[in-house]
């Protein structure tokens, strides 16, 4: 499966595809039940069936920078036990096949990014070499928001079993093995490259910003799960920390977006994934 590719002035971004999760992702958004999802015309064909179902992926993103090469969040790996979301669970997916054809293997990445910590964004940080998980990206510094990985630190009990584990078998063997930085929610990951915070969904949640050649781009992580949260930037999704600052990380982020001329790149997005947010009467659209 081939990614798709963007080019931010002489930034390139490519596509890495671990797994379908339409299903999921409405489950996680309530109130985007089919009826209210039909009344969105523009979904429709690319983010949402006739019927009403939404569509998304579980995805990273390479980064290409010339100098180097960052992959932002790492889906859920291969054989994590899981619970909560069992489809998640136990996988056994082509994604570093994927991320080879790509051009780039595990041991030439040079940064890795997590917007956060869930499951879904941390899987791949780690394989399993004889029982016990290693580093899968060896070469690579591991950058944290220090905020996020404290939160997890503490084994909160307020948080689903499944996002604990990962938190234990994808982020803690990655600090035994030195290769972790914590740092602020604005570090720069490269030039050209920067956290920016979208507190909500946790606490410390950070998007990256993508700035060339005076063109710029926003990979959006979990500040946004789905197209259908730019028109309704009220609904939440299931497991946010803070939904009220969720929601309004969201209507910031869309404005902010809309008048700059960002290209979104949306973590979850399905395919074309990326466009740009439209101002409208009735609020926002999205553009691909």
């Amino acid at each position: 499966m081939a990614g798709l590719r963007w080019v931010i002035g002489k930034i390139e971004v490519v596509q890495i595809v671990e797994l379908e999760a339409g299903e999921i992702l409405q489950k996680a958004i309530p109130q985007a039940t089919p009826d209210d999802v039909r009344s969105i015309d523009w979904l429709i064909p690319d983010f949402a069936t006739r019927e009403g179902n939404l569509k998304g992926l579980v995805q990273s993103f390479l980064i290409r920078t010339g100098d180097h090469n960052i992959l932002i969040d790492t889906c859920n790996g291969n054989g994590k036990q899981r619970t909560d979301i069992p489809e998640w669970g136990d996988l056994q997916t082509s994604f570093l096949e994927r991320l080879s054809n790509a051009g780039v293997d595990p041991d030439e990445i040079h940064v890795v990014a997590c917007s956060h910590l869930h499951q879904d964004h941390v899987g791949w940080n780690t394989i399993s070499v004889g029982g016990t998980w290693k580093p899968t990206f060896p070469n690579a510094r591991y950058l944290f928001a220090k905020r996020e990985f404290d939160h997890w630190n503490s084994a909160p009990d307020s948080e689903i079993e499944d996002d604990r584990a990962a938190f234990e078998d994808s982020v803690r063997p990655v600090v035994d093995a030195g290769l972790c930085e914590l740092v602020g929610e604005r570090h720069t990951l490269a030039e050209g490259v920067r956290f920016t915070p979208s507190p909500g969904h946790t606490a410390a949640h950070a998007s990256v910003v993508i700035e060339s050649e005076g063109q710029k781009a926003l990979i959006s992580g979990d500040f946004l799960h789905h197209p259908c949260q730019i028109a309704h930037p009220e609904w939440d999704s299931v497991g946010a920390t803070q939904p009220e600052l969720a929601a309004t990380t969201r209507l910031r982020l869309l404005r902010q977006i809309s008048k700059d001329g960002s290209l979104l790149i949306g973590s979850h997005f399905p395919n074309p994934v990326a466009g740009r947010v439209a101002k409208t009467s009735e609020g926002f659209a999205f553009m691909s």
